[in-house]
């Protein structure tokens, strides 16, 4: 990479930019602390992936 005559390729591992980000993520092992019917929420402990507002899918985890 470079203005370099020499060796005029690039050698196989090198770290390159590419494509980052929007891929499906899967947490398990997150527990409901609270179901709140009244205003449609549901309170998880817990890392939930994505910004703040992200439509989100909850199922039950099934290990094979």
């Amino acid at each position: 990479m470079g203005a370099i005559s020499n060796p005029s390729r690039v050698f196989p591992g090198k770290r390159l930019p590419g494509h980052m980000g929007c891929v499906r993520v899967t947490v398990q092992n997150l527990t409901v602390v609270k179901v709140d019917t009244e205003n449609n929420l549901i309170a998880v402990k817990g890392a939930v992936p994505g910004s703040k507002g992200t439509i989100i899918t909850l199922a039950n985890s099934v290990k094979a």
